[in-house]
């Protein structure tokens, strides 16, 4: 993998190239710098380079975006937050008809949460975005490349769904890298993050530690009423994690997927319930569009370390549940850095399934200049916007798969995927081996 790395240079010792010497004045060792900046060009070409905290490989950046097609970390602590609204200290709506105003309030309140876990938007590796209307892909997308800092391009993914609070035009969670760590830890909660019940028992950023985390898929448990069904589905997530070792408190991120989003700050509540005595980890609401009644629901968590085991990754279902072929109940990372992608389209081709079969060639590309493959998906997410966009899916995954290593996956129809008249958005999140 070639990565340009780029030196940073704040008025502290000196650029590389170039000695200082308070007798002789500035000298300049030109076939270094010329060297430098010629192999740097070279591979900065090439798709690739590395942030200037050191800690990030983007690949495919794009400066005209401001994000890349994905980005990779090695194994280090990596921050989970809670999700974003434009709220002020208060507690209040920010400018409910103003969009950039709202963008400008998420970031800010992003960033307040990211330097709880002593890290900042510089570290991002992943950024969802949820928007109210389609047509606010493009002028967010713009408000944010112009909000974050030089020289960070994350990746994006970007999903049009009514949002859990009114009025909201765009809400927000991230993913960054954190200082070493070698516990989960939950940080402190913010004005802003008491979630939607209004509770101040909620962290508004969890750290995922060094060595072994897991992955486990969307489950979805029925009942009554959607307060039933979220609560069987937490209680089966929860013997999940009894299973592989883990416990409430190794948890860093729930994502919930439900419909009427108008109920998830009862929803909410449910999950928490299940956090009592902590801090509850953050949690992320976003509109499922099936029948109502329903919520599926998918968690991040540590694990303690299982020192006999001998694979990286390892993809396998709890003796209850069946293991598919096209997606694993438990995605369970021993070694191994991550790889984050953004959203990835099924634009071009005559027919859903040509565009869903490019998409994954794109994601094929990804893989290989990041130094990973097929063998090592470890989470999907695939946002159909209409059924065209989820038969395209359905035809074409199984070509590309390991059908004894799926990643885990939740299947989620949104509104709209933020590119008018595209029906399949899809992120991947994959191992890339030491």
């Amino acid at each position: 993998m070639t990565i340009l790395k780029r030196s940073v240079y704040a008025g502290v010792g000196n650029p590389t190239g170039i000695n200082f010497n308070r007798n002789k004045g500035l000298i300049l060792h030109y076939p270094l710098v010329f060297l430098i900046v010629f192999l740097g060009l070279v591979l900065e070409s090439m798709g690739q380079f590395q942030s200037k905290s050191s800690d990030i490989n983007y690949i495919e950046p794009n400066v005209d975006t401001g994000t890349s097609m994905a980005t990779v970390a090695e194994d280090v602590p990596l921050a989970f937050t809670d999700q974003v609204f434009p709220l002020d200290d208060n507690g209040n709506l920010s400018a409910p008809n103003d969009l950039k105003v709202q963008v400008t309030q998420v970031m800010n309140n992003l960033e307040r949460t990211l330097q709880a876990a002593d890290t900042d938007l510089s570290k991002l590796l992943r950024l969802n975005v949820y928007l109210q209307k389609e047509e606010h892909s493009r002028p967010v997308r713009e408000f944010i490349k112009e909000l974050l800092p030089e020289g960070a391009f994350p990746a994006i993914t970007l999903i049009v769904a009514n949002q859990a609070r009114e009025q909201v035009l765009v809400s927000m969670d991230g993913i960054a890298v954190a200082p070493m760590t070698s516990v989960t830890s939950r940080g402190v909660n913010l004005p802003f993050s008491k979630g939607l019940y209004e509770k101040t028992n909620r962290a508004a950023v969890a750290v995922l530690p060094t060595g072994r985390k897991v992955f486990i898929a969307g489950q979805a448990e029925p009942g009554k009423d959607l307060l039933e069904a979220s609560d069987k589905t937490m209680q089966n997530l929860f013997a999940t994690l009894a299973y592989i070792g883990a416990s409430a408190s190794d948890v860093v991120q729930v994502k919930a997927f439900i419909n009427p989003i108008e109920d998830a700050a009862a929803v909410e509540e449910v999950i928490a319930a299940f956090f009592r005595g902590q801090l509850v980890p953050p949690i992320v609401m976003v509109e499922w569009l099936v029948e109502e009644n329903k919520a599926e629901i998918e968690l991040v968590a540590s694990a303690p370390e299982h020192y006999n085991d001998k694979e990286a990754v390892s993809y396998y279902a709890p003796p209850w549940m069946i293991q598919a072929t096209t997606y694993s109940r438990i995605v369970d990372i021993k070694a191994g850095g991550l790889l984050f992608t953004s959203g990835l389209y099924a634009t071009e081709g005559k027919d859903e399934e040509e565009k869903t079969r490019n998409l994954f060639e794109t994601l094929s590309r990804i893989l290989e200049k990041a130094g990973s493959s097929y063998d090592h998906l470890v989470k999907a997410s695939y946002y159909p916007s209409h059924e065209k966009g989820r038969e395209g899916l359905m035809k074409v995954r199984t070509a590309f798969y390991n059908p004894e290593r799926p990643p885990a996956a939740s299947l989620i129809r949104i509104q709209g995927t933020g590119r008018e008249g595209i029906y399949l958005n899809m992120d991947m999140v994959a191992v890339v081996p030491d």
